[in-house]
């Protein structure tokens, strides 16, 4: 498998380095962000002295250590990313992994890739504009959006996914999307940036969820649809095993009721939630509600049960 990386990589077109380099108007150092300039190495933030590698065409803004996480997940991305397992589950990931994982957790033939990818389409609509797939592994929904009026940038912490990406779009022939290594509370772009926003698959793995959503919230505008497929406390699947749902959660995961959901969606600034479930696989929609609402809209979160957060009972120690 290490040989099959090689070949990826070495596939990786000079053309996105170059894009990448003329990009500053899209990227922002994740830590201030404030805007990047492109340097024979990479990309410089002036603020924080700091400069980010392009590596095979795609940029690195991972300012953490992952090894050194307290999250079970990013640890192990830290200790396997760009090694034979990491690169093999790529390679596996949309026609191994992901109809595993949605039958056994989410119901036999509760769905498809297929028609998960539809309904994300039909969240973000026929909007052109610049779209973020945030924790988009290797692309597997902002691959199936793009268009040649229409700009998908994808962020995720496991290189080898993020060059699995990059190989089917090169391969493909498919406009307008690239990549980005980086986490989702600390995206590595301006505020106000896109004209939607999805993140299918991964909500259940951060450790703070209205973090996450609100930092994705940061870098859209104003009513723009947020698409998340996540898995929730619904009575289908593994999923309905307090036993499975113990053991993800040990493992780092975060089962959701839909009414968590709805508060944490709320919390991060978002309005208009509409949920669809197949079996325990859920996608909702959202919009980004304007500034004038969030101030109203945190106080009432705030005055909400502590007790009954989930993402505080379950987020790692």
């Amino acid at each position: 498998m290490a040989s099959q990386s090689v070949a990826i990589e070495s596939t990786i077109p000079q053309a996105e380095d170059e894009w990448i380099r003329q990009s500053c108007g899209f990227y922002a150092c994740p830590v201030c962000k404030q805007g990047l300039e492109p340097v024979h190495d990479g990309l410089s933030c002036r603020v924080c002295v700091r400069t980010y590698s392009i590596l095979s065409g795609i940029p690195d803004f991972i300012v953490v250590n992952l090894e050194e996480s307290r999250n079970r997940s990013l640890r192990f991305v830290g200790k396997k990313d760009s090694r034979p397992l990491l690169d093999f589950m790529a390679s596996v990931y949309e026609t191994w992994v992901y109809p595993a994982v949605c039958n056994l957790y989410g119901g036999w033939h509760s769905t498809s890739l297929e028609q998960l990818a539809h309904d994300v389409s039909d969240i973000v609509g026929s909007r052109d504009g610049v779209i973020l797939d945030a924790a988009c592994g290797p692309g597997t929904y902002g691959r199936r959006i793009a268009s040649a009026s229409r700009t998908v940038l994808g962020i995720d912490i496991c290189m080898s996914m993020l060059r699995r990406g990059a190989h089917y779009v090169e391969r493909g022939h498919i406009p307008n999307v690239h990549f980005a290594r980086a986490t989702v509370e600390a995206l590595p772009f301006r505020a106000g940036l896109f004209d939607a926003a999805i993140c299918a698959g991964s909500l259940n793995h951060f450790s703070d969820t209205v973090l996450a959503l609100r930092e994705i919230n940061r870098t859209m505008k104003v009513g723009a649809p947020l698409a998340v497929m996540c898995f929730a406390l619904i009575n289908s699947g593994l999923i309905k095993y307090k036993s499975i749902r113990d053991r993800a959660e040990k493992g780092g995961g975060h089962i959701y009721s839909v009414a968590d959901l709805e508060r944490y969606v709320v919390e991060a600034g978002f309005e208009d939630f509409r949920p669809h479930a197949y079996g325990s696989v859920l996608v909702f929609s959202a919009r980004k509600r304007p500034a004038e609402h969030n101030e109203e809209g945190s106080s009432s979160s705030s005055q909400q049960d502590e007790s009954g957060r989930l993402f505080q009972s379950l987020e790692w120690r």
